[in-house]
């Protein structure tokens, strides 16, 4: 169990020092053992580490439970964390003897750690021998110390790159009719043509997995590195890729940065430009952060020059001999891969890099060097901080990526999340791919205006219309709107919508000219708007879709009320009240409810008035849109009402409620009530 908690804690956790039977504390954090070049410690403590949960998850999984693996390998670029992950698990592992070795290899270093570790003088000189080989020494003290029950290692090689021979990659060579041998050749403890692990430390771990395997004892590796490499013995490690921060991960990060924070005095624009800078990389967060903190250089022109060459950034996290490794080839492909700027399945980035030859071997070596950044769903991305751009022929390249993606992350459900759609419509955008856009920005849009997200709205449909003709974009665009007072726009965009839609979608045009009757509401052409509402009802009433008849009576409900028809009113509004509750339709009958409840307050009748209001409210507390939209309209009538009879205290009660949500949601309603309000306080 564990308690997650904010900036501070809710109380005292753990029992005060030297109180009778207290346990022991656990170990403290390993992370003092990480240490740079410099001799400065890497990796952030226990309490500061933020995100990887499913990382975690995977290799404490393998760490616990595995029979077969006796290690993890953690790779990936440089900064993205990967010995503050190996210091996480340390941490989270508490029962193990854990030695840290940081770079460099070799059976002295090793020995002399482990030494350290062990009590019994007998087993240090056992360890010590030189006249025995590594690995049966290490079995023989792996056995005593499984049998004597003492807690096995717990093993962190870090930066383990420095243990490979770095090589330039061999030139492909042609073959048969232009055809490609790969141009990566094999090797035992080699990379292609990365390089091979150097024999000191090639045979120390092979020492090391032998005499764990054969003891079947609880001593474990963990294994941090730029790359992924090829050794016979990692075929027994669980291989965990690292990928730049994403989603909560990211804002957790950030939120721990001082110039990124909540509270930074850092203008918006600049952390933003930094952020897509950084592109999830921790380090280069960090470094950033340090940058815009610092108030005595020119921040504006640092991000600009590092906009136009970002080699002062790629030297924080790239090393020069990676560099070497992508040839020509290799770079036509990741830059091509560039047009994708989520992570995506493996098949989408093939699909956009077809004409590579040989293109699996590449893709796998790419992942190896951590060219290409691996998600724990196995997607793939470029990463951003490669020297790289989009190839020229920009739009075939978003055409095949939106179609691509469309197909894998759609299909036939509407259930994609969010972010996808947001890459598939700006591919379709790009690509010139008018259905595709439209289809997803539909989509999207319809649930951005269930959401109040109007702003939003408006913009993806505006930029959707500008490569291709859509009643339903246009529909929606015409709702957002509406809903923030652009009547005379929405009237000219629902007109649109309803000579674009087809003849024959019936159900669509009866909507189409149902909003468009609210717009003629909405302006005061009472008449006109009836004239609508009718031609709506006579076309639902012919589908048989009781839903939008009752939508439709509870307009017309709305017109005659305007009109001061009052009676004529009630009758409609309780005609879609009835049509609500055969129907089930709990959430629209509050609106319902409602204006019932402002009719009987406009003939005076403020018990039946109240009556109604209560019974919608409770509804909308309960089945209510997250927005809590219909909760304010209602607070608001209730506050006219108070403030009709001149109890102004409980009138400015209601109001104030009402007008946080309005304000909240941008509706221009919320200027409406502060009105009322100040009139109450003045």
């Amino acid at each position: 169990m564990r308690l997650y908690a904010a900036d501070s804690l809710p109380g005292e956790l753990v029992t005060p020092l030297r109180t009778q039977g207290r346990k022991p504390a656990p170990p403290l954090s390993v992370s003092t053992e990480f240490l740079d070049p410099a001799g400065k410690v890497k990796v952030p403590t226990r309490e500061s580490f933020v995100g990887r949960r499913r990382q975690l998850q995977s290799c404490l999984r393998t760490l616990t439970q595995s029979t077969e693996e006796i290690g993890v390998l953690i790779y990936g670029m440089g900064g993205l964390g990967k010995s503050s992950l190996a210091a996480r698990l340390c941490d989270r592992l508490p029962n193990f003897q854990r030695v840290v070795l940081v770079g460099r290899i070799d059976e002295p270093s090793l020995v002399s750690r482990l030494v350290e570790k062990l009590d019994d003088n007998e087993q240090r000189k056992q360890l010590q021998n030189p006249d025995e080989e590594l690995r049966f020494r290490f079995k023989r003290v792996f056995q005593q110390l499984w049998e004597a029950g003492k807690d096995p290692f717990l093993l962190v090689l870090d930066d383990f790159e420095v243990n490979l021979e770095l090589t330039s990659p061999p030139a492909p060579l042609l073959q048969g009719e232009g055809s490609l041998i790969p141009p990566f050749p094999r090797r035992e403890g080699g990379l292609g043509g990365l390089g091979r692990l150097q024999p000191i430390a090639a045979e120390v771990l092979t020492a090391l997995v032998w005499a764990i395997r054969e003891t079947y004892t609880n001593h474990w590796l963990i294994l941090t590195c730029r790359y992924d490499f090829e050794f016979s013995q990692l075929q027994y490690f669980y291989k965990q890729p690292l990928e730049g921060m994403r989603g909560a991960d990211l804002r957790k990060k950030c939120n721990r940065l001082e110039a990124f924070g909540a509270k930074s005095q850092v203008d918006e624009a600049l952390k933003s430009q930094a952020r897509r800078l950084a592109d999830g990389n921790p380090r280069l967060l960090e470094w950033l952060d340090k940058i815009l903190q610092n108030s005595t250089v020119d921040q504006v022109a640092i991000l600009n020059r590092l906009e136009v060459d970002a080699v002062e950034l790629r030297e924080q996290v790239l090393a020069e001999a990676l560099l070497q490794q992508m040839d020509e080839t290799m770079g036509e492909m990741l830059s091509q891969g560039l047009v994708f700027e989520l992570p995506v399945p493996r098949e989408a980035l093939t699909a956009v890099c077809e004409n590579i030859p040989n293109l699996a071997d590449y893709i796998n070596r790419a992942v190896a060097l951590g060219l290409l950044e691996v998600s724990p769903d196995k997607s793939l991305r470029v990463p951003r901080i490669l020297p790289l751009t989009l190839p020229t022929h920009v739009e075939t390249l978003h055409q095949q990526a939106a179609e691509v993606l469309y197909r894998l992350w759609r299909g036939d459900t509407k259930t994609t999340p969010e972010e996808q759609q947001l890459e598939i419509h700006r591919l379709a955008l790009f690509g010139k791919q008018g259905e595709i856009a439209s289809t997803v920005g539909s989509d999207l849009t319809t649930y951005w205006n269930q959401k109040s997200r109007f702003r939003e709205t408006i913009y993806l449909c505006k930029s959707t219309l500008d490569i291709v003709e859509s009643d339903k974009i246009l529909f929606n665009l015409a709702r957002a709107e509406q809903e923030i007072g652009e009547i005379e726009q929405a009237d000219q965009h629902y007109q649109q919508a309803l000579e674009l839609c087809s003849a024959t979608d019936e159900e669509a045009k009866a909507t189409i000219i149902h909003n468009q009757a609210s717009t003629y509401l909405d302006k005061g052409e009472i008449d006109e708007a009836i004239t609508l509402y009718y031609r709506s009802l006579e076309i639902n009433e012919r589908t048989e879709n009781s839903y939008n008849q009752a939508a439709i009576f509870h307009e017309l409900g709305r017109c005659y009320s305007k009109k001061r028809e009052f009676d004529k009113a009630l009758s409609l509004y309780q005609k879609s009240l009835e049509i609500k509750e055969c129907i089930g339709d709990v959430i629209n009958k509050s609106s319902t409810l409602q204006c019932l409840g402002t009719v009987y307050a406009r003939k005076g009748d403020r018990d039946k008035a109240l009556f109604y209001f209560y019974q919608a409210l409770q509804i909308e507390e309960e089945f209510g849109n997250e927005t809590g939209k219909g909760k304010a309209s209602i607070l608001m009538q209730m506050g006219q009402l108070a403030y009709s009879e001149k109890d102004f205290v409980t009138a400015r009660k209601y109001l104030q409620k009402s007008f946080e949500i309005f304000q909240q949601i941008e509706s221009p309603n919320a200027e409406k009530v502060k009105e009322i309000i100040n009139r109450i306080e003045n």
